[in-house]
């Protein structure tokens, strides 16, 4: 089944334990085995929803054949299921969500590209697990179970899955806030689950989906995070909880972008793996693009000994690619020293991870309002690049995208994505935030113009600044009669006259 590994492999799930023989070896400092885990984030292989039209290249075959070697090379290699195995057929989910829906529908037989990778779990918590109803769980429950890959993570279903090792005993447990799943948000609940696993088990692994979605979000904020109205969870209190009742490794995923890891009781977390191989409508533009494989050495009690990121990147719908650049190692880096600057883990920029000394304590408050202005900057050129990918979309009055977009719908469009609630018109838009001079004009500001009447005292046109020089030379994004362009207010004989204020929403 695994033909990249060297053993015979014999699987019983949430039942018992049943051995598995694996050659992967490593030996702690002191001449120890280490146990070694790879976690990756979301994985969709393709959907043949509505139509097998929207299928990958080659029906998929070759998504994942730049990563087998690295995937393989462990001894448990997980992976975050993100939508239902099925054939066809199913109940589409009733989505009420003001953000879009989206179905992913993978055929049975892609199943079987996991398992040549090297993947041995995977989690199903998450909330398109139900994107088919019941049909859709059942079947994927009973296509993993064929192929011998142990799975967690649906409520009085499979809530855990235990599994043995070169003599070593695992637990895996998935979490989601999503109907049908093992509540992230019922903590007392959650905290059995480990607490069970860890009485007859060497090592608990703990997947979560959880915490707000899009590149706005990829900081741990400690607090409870919520997405389109939905209770997404506080996932830095979880985490800590699952520690506390035993979880030795703790792998998050469910924002679409990588966040930062943390050593707490030495045990490792990492609170996003992003996007890893989605071949379908995500987004994988920019930082959602970055697809690690992060790999944790632990000693045979779950204690970190050591680790890797390794740097792969989405640039089309075939497949992750490796990166020379070690974006999405330098990007973890970057979130790991911003939100846990005194956390024990050391991160290079090439995505060797070790354990460092601790110097002293730093509290969260003590760096967080030193960090918000790069954050800030950060977000906003995220927010533009974003935007420019519409460039040459039509204009059309009354329309918030994607396919067409009057000026508000476009920047309200834009903005959404990154967690900002803006109203739909430029009268509302241009009360929702503090007023700049055009001097101060910054990246992400919005910019305000009178109508086509331009004897009005009131705005009638909006969009987004680009970059304001210091010659005082303002670009902006709009969607305009030409569709979405870029346009310069000094060179513009039209804007020019038109300027009435600049608005600022990211602080």
């Amino acid at each position: 089944m695994q033909n990249t590994r060297t053993f015979v492999r014999t699987f019983l799930a949430h039942v018992a334990f049943a051995p598995f023989f694996v050659s992967v070896m490593a030996q702690n400092a002191d001449g120890g085995e280490l146990l070694s885990i790879i976690g990756t984030g979301d994985i969709m292989l393709g959907s043949n929803y509505p139509s097998v039209a929207k299928l990958p290249v080659d029906d998929g075959k070759g998504l994942l054949r730049n990563v087998k070697g690295i995937l393989a090379d462990a001894n448990v290699t997980f992976g975050n299921l993100e939508g239902c195995f099925l054939d066809a057929g199913g109940q589409e989910k009733n989505c009420k969500s003001d953000g879009g829906c989206y179905f992913f529908r993978m055929p049975d037989r892609y199943v079987s590209y996991l398992t040549e990778a090297g993947y041995d779990v995977m989690n199903i918590a998450n909330n398109h697990n139900g994107d088919f109803g019941q049909a859709g769980r059942d079947n994927t429950v009973r296509t993993l179970k064929n192929a011998g890959l142990a799975y967690a993570g649906l409520k009085d279903v499979c809530e855990t899955s235990r599994f043995v090792i070169n003599g070593v005993k695992y637990g895996f447990c998935g979490f989601a806030p999503n109907s049908g799943t093992v509540r992230i948000t019922d903590l007392a609940y959650a905290r059995k689950i480990v607490e069970e696993l860890d009485k007859d088990c060497d090592v608990v692994i703990v997947s979560f989906h959880g915490g707000a979605e899009g590149k706005a979000h990829n900081r741990v904020t400690r607090t409870t995070e919520t997405f389109y109205g939905e209770n997404r969870g506080n996932v830095w209190q979880f985490a800590h909880e699952m520690v506390d009742a035993g979880a030795d490794v703790v792998f998050g995923h469910g924002p679409h972008v990588v966040r930062a890891a943390e050593l707490y009781k030495d045990r490792f977390i990492i609170y996003s793996l992003g996007n890893f191989c989605t071949s379908g409508d995500f987004s994988i533009s920019g930082i959602s693009g970055y697809a690690p494989i992060v790999k944790v050495f632990t000693d045979r009690e779950g204690r970190f000994v050591k680790g890797h990121i390794y740097s792969f990147l989405q640039l089309d719908k075939t497949g992750p690619v490796a990166d020379e650049n070690h974006s999405a190692a330098r990007e973890i880096k970057r979130l790991t020293e911003l939100d846990f600057p005194d956390t024990g883990l050391s991160i290079s920029a090439d995505g060797a991870i070790e354990k460092r000394q601790l110097t002293g304590e730093v509290q969260y408050g003590d760096f967080l309002e030193y960090t918000v202005n790069c954050d800030t900057v950060y977000v906003a050129q995220n927010i533009i690049d974003y935007s420019k990918q519409f460039i040459g979309k039509p204009y059309r009055r009354g329309s918030k995208g994607p396919k067409a977009f009057d000026c508000s719908g476009f920047t309200s469009f834009v903005f959404r994505n990154f967690g900002y609630s803006l109203s739909a018109s430029c009268l509302a838009q241009v009360m929702q935030g503090n007023r700049v001079d055009i001097s101060e004009l910054k990246t992400g500001d919005l910019i305000f113009f009178k109508g086509r009447n331009i004897q009005s005292k009131y705005v009638g046109h909006v969009g987004i600044v680009i970059s304001n020089d210091e010659d005082g030379n303002v670009s902006f994004i709009h969607a305009c009669r030409r569709g979405v362009s870029i346009d310069q207010l000094n060179k513009s004989k039209y804007y020019k006259p038109r300027y009435v204020t600049g608005l600022r929403v990211l602080g």
